[in-house]
């Protein structure tokens, strides 16, 4: 146990960010992120409270922040079921 913290994660933090690709990426692998007006994909990431890295996904650019934190936490509950979204 670090920090007096239980060894199990029960709160996280979301970051996810639209990336241009190269012009060698196929198409079929990135889109639009229309209110950024960016071509490329979504990269997203769930770390717990002290910033140790819990769910990882890369996406099209045109998934919604939304349905990727969904995704984020989902992947995250797998191993770590004491996460939970309020």
């Amino acid at each position: 146990m670090k920090e007096g913290r239980k060894p199990e994660p029960t709160a996280s933090v979301i970051d996810i960010q639209s990336v241009k690709t190269s012009t060698n990426v196929p198409l079929t692998s990135q889109s639009t992120d229309a209110a950024k007006k960016v071509v490329g994909r979504k990269r997203g990431i769930l770390t717990d409270t002290i910033g140790l890295i819990l769910a990882v996904t890369v996406t099209a650019a045109s998934l919604s922040e939304n349905a990727l934190g969904i995704q984020l936490l989902d992947q995250a509950k797998k191993t770590y079921p004491n996460i939970s979204k309020s």
